[in-house]
């Protein structure tokens, strides 16, 4: 059964634990990451709402590299939220594309 859902995603998603910032409306929110994929997140923060456009801003594990980003809230469970990318500039994707290839490896 899980493998059937992961094949119905577009993208792989590869765990990670990083700070993130989200700056919602005139809010800014502090929260943690639980997965990433080149389309998007999942980040645990307070008080983000459905449809909220959200600019994010994290830091990759290893590299370092700060990753800036404009996204959507597609869903909400409590206080986690998948964020869809709406804006990534090149250097962004480039970096999120190889972190993931790099976790996917193992």
């Amino acid at each position: 059964m899980g493998g059937v859902l992961q094949n119905r995603r577009k993208h792989v998603r590869v765990p990670i634990r990083a700070q993130v910032t989200c700056i919602a409306d005139t809010r800014t929110l502090r929260g943690v990451t639980w997965n990433l994929s080149q389309s998007g997140l999942q980040v645990e923060v307070a008080e983000l709402r459905r449809k909220a456009i959200v600019q994010l801003t994290f830091r990759l594990p290893l590299s370092g590299t700060i990753i800036d980003a404009l996204g959507a809230v597609v869903w909400q469970s409590d206080r986690r939220h998948g964020i869809k990318f709406k804006y990534l500039g090149e250097q962004s994707h480039e970096s999120i594309q190889h972190f993931i290839e790099e976790q996917s490896r193992g």
